[in-house]
């Protein structure tokens, strides 16, 4: 029987007055994930407060400390060598030294940042730097540099001044000068040989295929060796994932509803829920011949757009997982099983 894991980005969530007290997981209509919760067997997890750090204990066993900036580089395949740190970069407008992290970045914005970024590269000229960007306006830096900066982490309010940046500020300023204020603020940073080091010491990786737009997962997943599929998003991802199954075991990662999450619209969130649902609901006859499980990796306020950590549901339906009886999938209880133990337990035939 092939094994299907789903993992929903930030789907869980607090409970949200116009919803009746319920959470936008609890309160969306989704046959098919509830399905797999009534039909199966339902519990919970340790949530972590990044996906990165999340994936890294589910499919290891154990809690392993990699950088987001590192992780990330791995997965749009930067350079972090020998003597080069990798950061993470996420748009933010600052005022009065208060980060604002900002998430509602309009197509055209997402453009003039992508420009701005060309423009005020030489500023980083000396340190030969590496920069992509990507969905949102975020983006992967690395350079060659021997100090790594502790900077605040989205997507919490944070204070920052310019001396904290070091030898990015020249670089911020011009960036949110050239764009009438968005700034592009690095984080996570990490040394490559330190994510070398770490690797040596894993001996233990499932077999499975990771299908993501998201450089942290697919980053995760080229680190531990894994084969990756880079997707557009969820509707991609779905389609790729059931056609997959013929001949492997498939990590499916759906972002999106962490990225609707800081955007903080609770209705929003919601709905993504509901058409993510039907979407996987298409292959169904699939997915059926499988064993699935339902992960969440951390909550996600859809009001405060906040990372929240808290116990996290899992769900596995097929093979010995059959007739939970459970009233749903969402934030509901249950046994706790540890998160460096989980997937031998929910793969369990």
């Amino acid at each position: 029987m092939r094994k299907l894991i789903i993992l929903l980005d930030g789907a869980a969530d607090e409970r949200i007055p116009i919803f009746n007290n319920r959470t936008p997981l609890e309160a969306a209509h989704k046959d098919f994930l509830d399905g797999v919760a009534r039909e199966g067997k339902m519990g919970t997890t340790d949530g972590k407060d990044y996906t990165h750090t999340f994936l890294l204990e589910l499919l290891t066993g154990k809690p392993y400390d990699v950088p987001r900036g590192v992780i990330e580089a791995y997965g749009l395949e930067l350079p972090i060598g020998e003597g080069r740190v990798a950061y993470r970069m996420t748009p933010a407008k600052v005022n009065d030294h208060n980060v604002e992290w900002y998430y509602n970045i309009t197509c055209d914005e997402e453009m003039f940042l992508q420009r701005a970024i060309i423009k005020n590269r030489s500023k980083l000229a000396g340190m030969d730097p590496k920069i992509l960007a990507y969905h949102g306006g975020k983006g992967v830096l690395t350079v060659r540099a021997d100090h790594i900066l502790d900077l605040p982490k989205p997507p919490g309010p944070a204070r920052l001044n310019g001396e904290d940046l070091g030898i990015f500020e020249d670089f911020a300023r011009g960036v949110r000068d050239s764009t009438g204020g968005i700034a592009l603020l690095p984080w996570g940073g990490g040394l490559g040989k330190v994510a070398v080091d770490v690797r040596r010491e894993i001996t233990k990786v499932p077999d499975l295929v990771v299908i993501s737009k998201s450089p942290s997962a697919l980053g995760v997943g080229k680190f531990l060796g894994m084969e990756t599929v880079r997707v557009q998003g969820f509707k991609e991802g779905a389609k790729v994932a059931a056609k997959r199954l013929d001949g492997d075991d498939v990590f499916l990662h759906v972002e999106e509803t962490d990225d609707v999450s800081h955007k903080c619209n609770p209705k929003n969130k919601l709905k993504l829920i509901e058409e993510i649902d039907r979407e996987l609901a298409r292959y169904e006859d699939r997915f059926r011949a499988c064993q699935v499980a339902l992960l969440i990796d951390h909550g996600a306020s859809s009001v405060t757009g906040e990372h929240m950590r808290m116990k996290v549901p899992y769900a596995v339906r097929g093979g010995r997982w059959k007739d939970g009886g459970a009233d749903g999938f969402h934030e509901n209880g249950g046994e706790n099983v540890p998160l460096g133990t989980l997937l031998d337990t929910i793969l369990e035939d």
